[in-house]
């Protein structure tokens, strides 16, 4: 636990603390209220940050859908200003929208939030965007074999989603309503049967499509399929959407067209609708704007759910503030517990509520936050005070590293976004998404982390390892995108 807080400041945070555990509101506690509700989830790839085409569009586009809450992908940090636009909640390490309250929980390993519905009721959502290459559509269409293409999902797309799925079994034991949102980059096996079989273009053969199949055995329904469970009626087609062509990118005919994006659910909740969201005309299309801004189209189920009493938890409003940021922890479900951050406690609270620390009260670092109850039962987590002013840095561990050996990469104030990653590249090596070097040789995310150190190896790397010889550089990557924030000085391997 950090302590440099200076004097002055501990003696703001307890006056601060004492104040606003007197004041909590105590009307927020947990209810017996057991009625049911209707809740629309979106699931919804912007494209690069949404902005390529029409930004308003997307914005537009969630208006238009009624959505409740969605989960984004490709957000490459644009999800405040989208939030912003939209006057919603926002979570960054699951790229989370609402216009409910999004909580992080402790137990989450920011691989799912609670969104509270109603005051001291959540439903769970768990957001993902897996690899897209290389795509095991594309290996059909290239002539691959049932085997290749099984083999390739298992050690590709499944492996990224696995640690989803195990976190999620508990909530879903729990007898909380979850939904698992996102550009699965995959199909569905529901749509690939034999009947299916040259339906539709490269639809070659009848393929049990292993994500698919996982996310079902771990007790989900995909919300589409239930809404309409004929595939030759209404495909639900969501990849590729007839967007303006973009000179950097344009997908077409002989990319196959398939439904890649979910809105999967866990629980009692009943399927009232579920809709595609894209260009107008296009088939099974019943929300649209024009021009239609990304190359997916989205997707948005309504549901009958009766939403779950909160589990008790202690949560930073968000993971990332800045040094200008006012500082909110929010706890739920507490009994006469205590909450301790940077070695200050207040009075015991109970109930529902939070506590708001102004600007300036913290100085920059990682601070943990800590409820402790009678019965000794101890919740934590974390969040970060980063000065947003400060230019990011790289740096590898040393100047020079045999072939085969591991490569130790350190960064400094980074923005925390969860596919923020580290990539190695080549240094001179031209390529189309990047004018001074290539797509990068090899990666790894920072694990939503602003500092900290990553080291790669054969097992952690992703791609390319062995790295050859040669004088690379580490640049820290924005979000899954191709803006670099930061480049290391050249390292040489040999």
């Amino acid at each position: 636990m950090r302590n440099d807080v200076s004097r002055k400041s501990n003696l703001v945070l307890a006056t601060a603390l004492l104040c606003l555990f007197a004041c909590t509101n105590s009307e927020r506690a947990i209810t017996d209220e057991a009625e049911a509700i209707e809740l629309r989830v979106m699931t919804f790839n912007i494209e690069w940050g949404g902005a390529n085409i029409s930004f308003d569009n997307v914005v537009e586009a969630i208006r238009l859908s009624a959505a409740d809450i969605v989960g984004i992908q490709e957000a490459e940090g644009n999800l405040p200003r989208l939030a912003a636009e939209l006057g919603w909640h926002y979570n960054l390490q699951n790229y989370a929208l609402s216009k409910f309250p999004i909580l992080d929980p402790p137990n989450a390993n920011r691989m799912f939030v609670y969104v509270e519905v109603r005051p001291g009721q959540v439903v769970a959502l768990a957001n993902v965007h897996l690899p897209s290459a290389p795509s095991g559509t594309e290996l059909v269409r290239d002539g691959g074999s049932l085997e290749d293409v099984i083999e390739l999902e298992n050690s590709v797309r499944l492996q990224a989603l696995i640690p989803f799925l195990d976190v999620l079994k508990p909530v879903i034991n729990n007898k909380t309503q979850v939904f698992l949102t996102g550009d699965f980059n995959a199909p569905s096996h529901t749509d690939w049967t034999e009947d299916m079989v040259g339906a539709r273009p490269f639809l070659k053969y009848a393929v049990n499509w292993p994500v698919s199949r996982a996310v079902e055995n771990a007790g989900f329904k995909d919300s589409w399929r239930v809404a309409h469970p004929n595939p030759k009626t209404d495909p639900g087609l969501t990849w590729w959407a007839g967007r303006p062509p973009l000179e950097s990118y344009a997908p077409g005919e002989n990319d196959p067209q398939d439904r890649i994006d979910f809105v999967w659910f866990a629980g009692a909740s009943q399927v009232l609708s579920s809709e595609l969201v894209g260009e107008s005309g296009a088939q099974n299309v019943t929300v649209s704007v024009s021009p239609w801004p990304s190359d997916h189209r989205a997707v948005v189920s309504t549901f009958l759910l009766t939403p779950a009493p909160i589990p008790r938890l202690v949560s930073a409003g968000r993971r990332i503030y800045a040094l200008s940021d006012d500082v909110v922890i929010e706890y739920r479900n507490a009994m006469n517990s205590e909450i301790e951050v940077a070695d200050i406690n207040g009075d015991p609270v109970s109930g529902s509520g939070e506590l708001r620390f102004p600007a300036g009260t913290f100085a920059t670092g990682r601070y943990n936050v800590v409820m402790s109850t009678p019965g000794n039962e101890t919740l934590a987590s974390d969040f970060w005070i980063v000065d947003s002013s400060a230019t990011p840095t790289v740096n590898a561990s040393r100047d020079v590293y045999t072939v085969g050996e591991a490569v130790e990469i350190n960064w400094r104030d980074g923005p925390g976004n969860r596919n923020d990653y580290l990539g190695i590249y080549e240094l001179g090596v031209k390529s189309d998404y990047d004018p001074d070097y290539d797509g990068g040789l090899t990666w790894l995310y920072v694990n939503a982390l602003p500092e900290g150190k990553i080291t790669l190896n054969e097992t952690t790397s992703e791609t390319v390892w062995p790295l050859p010889p040669g004088t690379y550089v580490a640049r820290l990557m924005k979000d899954d995108g191709y803006d670099s924030l930061a480049e290391s000085p050249p390292f040489v391997i040999r």
